[in-house]
């Protein structure tokens, strides 16, 4: 009977908070339609790649205009010298750029008179992301082939702007475990003020001459060191795991910490609009989780619909991945993070602010 009368006072409790009980219910719909909409979406990735034509023959520029262009996933642009196209693609604005060869148009032609002969293409690729950089070779291989009308496949000469040591799927998939253990600071934050509040902490220091203010930048500071601790021990478990830091790691982890205050002041916001811990914590992993899964921290978000990637760039974890694995694994500088870097920064002031706002009026509530 005890027992019975146990579970009866549970699910009592549960019912009676019905935001908590409609986020465990509704938690895994949520994921469903999330990876439904990831996966089953009928749009095209579209990915940047410049050509530098060497050849400049009648049949090299219509490999250009009517092959390479003509594929729907490919934004062609035209360069004329490598320098430049180099630059572009260790800034993050091209995926990939192709080097025409002198001799191209005359093996093209030779295989339209039944002379077989080799086809060679020199592609050079950003391989930091991997599920991009192979689907991109693989996508000129086949064009090449058909443009050329040949069967088997070509000469592809693929050289990655990463050189200094063959890139993996840890070195593709660490920068997104940092970013997801960082997340957990957002039900962490929430928890502990939440809880605070929940237990009449709060109502108490109010009565005290601490003022609201101090109390939220003391809650803040400690959060702030503790962010710091974990990404410090995460960054080097992913190092010990096999993730190559060619960058500058500072410059990582400060990206992380800026990363990890947005965290913070949606923790804050999160704090301010729940009122006991049961409602908070699931409402912050509703918040987490598909963030996460937009943002790319286990797959590439340039397969993903076009929707779906304008909302997951509208919040910072997105940008996180796309600054930490240029810093980490392409060893670029802050001049080529810098939207991403100032879209960082404008995020977490702006959150922060609002979190401190909000949570200000809920203690004085």
């Amino acid at each position: 009977m005890r027992l019975l009368a146990l579970a009866s006072r549970n699910l009592k409790e549960t019912y009676r908070d019905p935001l908590a009980l409609g986020f465990l219910l509704g938690f895994p719909l949520v994921f469903m339609l999330l990876f439904g909409a990831i996966f089953s979406g009928d749009e095209t990735p579209n990915y940047a790649i410049g050509v530098i034509d060497e050849d400049n023959t009648p049949l090299s520029q219509a490999f250009v205009d009517e092959a390479l262009a003509q594929v729907p996933v490919l934004e062609v642009s035209t360069y004329d010298d490598t320098a430049t196209a180099l630059r572009d693609l260790k800034f993050g604005d091209l995926k990939a750029y192709i080097v025409i060869p002198d001799g191209f148009g005359q093996q093209v032609n030779s295989n339209w008179q039944g002379d077989k002969a080799d086809i060679t293409l020199n592609i050079t690729y950003d391989e930091s992301d991997i599920m991009v950089s192979e689907q991109i070779v693989t996508i000129i291989n086949a064009t090449t082939r058909a443009f050329a009308q040949i069967e088997v496949p070509i000469t592809i000469n693929a050289e990655p702007i990463y050189i200094e040591t063959e890139i993996d799927y840890m070195d593709f998939i660490g920068p997104g475990i940092i970013v997801f253990g960082i997340l957990i600071i957002i039900p962490t934050a929430a928890r502990t003020m939440v809880s605070d509040k929940e237990k009449g902490m709060l109502a108490r220091l109010l009565t005290t001459p601490t003022r609201p203010i101090d109390f939220i930048l003391g809650y803040s500071l400690g959060l702030v060191l503790l962010a710091a601790a974990q990404i410090i021990i995460i960054m080097l478990a992913t190092w010990l795991l096999g993730l190559n830091m060619t960058g500058n790691p500072f410059l990582a982890f400060f990206v992380f910490l800026l990363t990890s205050l947005c965290c913070i002041g949606i923790g804050m916001v999160v704090a301010s609009l729940t009122k006991t811990e049961n409602q908070a914590e699931p409402l912050c992993w509703l918040f987490a989780m598909p963030l996460a899964a937009l943002s790319g921290c286990w797959f590439s978000i340039e397969l993903m619909p076009s929707y779906l990637r304008t909302f997951a760039n509208a919040f910072p974890f997105a940008h996180t991945i796309e600054a930490s694995r240029a810093i980490l694994i392409r060893g670029v500088g802050l001049e080529a993070i810098s939207y991403d870097f100032f879209f960082l920064v404008g995020w977490a002031v702006a959150i922060f602010a609002l979190g401190v706002i909000l949570f200000r009026r809920s203690m004085r509530s």
